[in-house]
């Protein structure tokens, strides 16, 4: 666990004023900020304020409660919020792992008149989250992020502080979830009344039977089994959180992402987005170590640094032109913006198709080396446990020998994981200690 303290100078509220209103979200004084951390009117404040309820919502929510966990639910932790050059950014984390939200504002949703870029906690309580439901179209809205003045940062200064114990999974799965995002494709596409109807017709109770989801022309259509262009979905009651929004939007956008199987639902408003990312399993979490281990574990950190180097609080990174600055391949981009991603130092803009820059601000250091199958693949290989021989390697771990050979592109492995994973959540150690043995042979 990482026991994270926010430090609010007040709590979060929304403020009447002679104008309209006032939301002033108190942003987290661990995090350097500026005084003023973003001060904005907002455009379309019904959606805004209905959008952000819904990220609130989703953090303070666990969709799985194992067992063991019965007694001990998690406090719910506090959006953070990124603000950039061309968007202003509110994400979370469900408690339980297997729910992402993120509410993405275009500068055309809101008249700043003062922002500074950067990354930060802000404080979301339930007050908040009561005031923000009154909040209607006419509504005079003005948000402001941050420290109303210097005087809050000095010595003496009394905070409103939350400590909230983090599991060490919940920041992995924070950060590395943008990976598993850059994977996904377009699926489909339902406009404003077929995505109302969807959503009103998915049950009210929790429901974690499988089905799939596709368009049938302008509709939805939704089976019990795969159909052409339909996505998998478990855990529909997840999707709930967006029943309020939907008479806003104008289109609800799916996206898939086939190797792992999680999906990504967003609400599109045209000023404004929110993205709502689901694992295929909602009791298994986005663990975030699949389908970059291979990556990690076959490649050095030779352009980690000189990527890493033109970060600059963009809203979009363009891996090709960073590619001609830096001379390095595309690949070696890639992978380096894809470990970037995985350490909280990337989201991952899924109208864009494109990685933006911002840091968690988490104590990532705590993570480091979290990925256990990774570490267990080094020590087989520093072992010799592996013997490559007529394009089969023979693992030995446990004084069992698993056998790992490549079938058509696709990795397979005797071991008992596999038989229950396969590759839906990336490879097991011993393929992963067979990759880097090979790797280390063809050096």
């Amino acid at each position: 666990m990482i026991e994270q303290i926010y430090k609010y100078d007040h709590a979060s509220e929304l403020r009447p004023t002679l104008q309209g209103q006032a939301l002033a979200l108190a942003s987290d004084q661990n995090v350097p900020t500026t005084p003023v951390f973003l001060k904005a009117r907002a455009l379309y404040p019904n959606i805004t304020a209905k959008s952000l309820r819904a990220v609130s919502e989703i953090v303070g929510s666990r969709f799985y409660v194992p067992p063991s966990m019965l007694a001990k639910i998690l406090r719910e932790a506090d959006p953070v919020a990124t603000v950039g050059a061309d968007a202003v950014r509110f994400e979370g984390f469900s408690a339980c792992c297997s729910a992402y939200i993120r509410l993405d504002l275009d500068n055309s949703a809101l008249e700043a008149q003062a922002r500074s870029k950067g990354t930060t906690n802000v404080d979301f309580g339930p007050e908040l989250r009561g005031a923000l439901s009154s909040v209607a179209r006419d509504t005079e809205m003005e948000i402001s992020i941050g420290s109303n003045s210097v005087e809050v940062v000095t010595d003496g200064k009394a905070y409103f502080e939350k400590k909230v114990p983090l599991p060490l999974r919940w920041v992995k799965g924070f950060a590395e979830v943008q990976v598993a995002m850059a994977g996904m494709c377009p699926a489909f596409s339902l406009p404003k009344i077929a995505a109302q109807r969807f959503l009103r017709g998915l049950p009210r109770g929790k429901n974690d039977q499988r089905i799939w989801v596709g368009a049938n022309g302008p509709m939805a259509r939704v089976t019990a089994r795969e159909a052409p262009g339909a996505v998998p979905l478990r855990g529909c009651h997840r999707l709930r959180v967006f029943e309020p929004l939907a008479a806003l939007a104008d289109s609800l956008d799916v996206q898939f992402n086939p190797a792992t199987g999680a999906t990504s639902w967003a609400l599109n408003f045209g000023t404004q987005r929110v993205w709502l990312v689901l694992n295929a399993e909602p009791w298994r979490g986005f663990s975030g170590d699949g389908g970059l281990l291979s990556r990690m574990a076959n490649s050095d950190d030779t352009g980690l640094a000189a990527v890493t180097a033109q970060l600059s609080w963009q809203d979009s990174i363009d891996a090709e032109a960073i590619s001609k600055t830096t001379d390095l391949s595309i690949e070696v981009v890639d992978v380096a913006l894809a470990k970037l991603a995985a350490g909280g130092r990337l989201g991952f803009d899924l109208a864009q198709r494109a990685y933006f820059h911002r840091n968690l601000p988490f104590d990532m250091s705590k993570t480091e080396g979290l990925n256990p199958r990774l570490k267990s693949a080094k020590k087989l290989v520093d072992a010799g446990a592996v013997r490559w021989s007529d394009d089969v390697a023979d693992v030995s771990s446990d004084d069992v020998i698993h056998k790992v050979e490549l079938v058509e592109n696709d990795w397979r492995c005797t071991c008992p994981w596999f038989a229950k994973n396969g590759n839906q959540r990336g490879p097991c150690k011993h393929i992963l200690a067979a990759e880097m043995e090979m790797n280390r042979q063809n050096d």
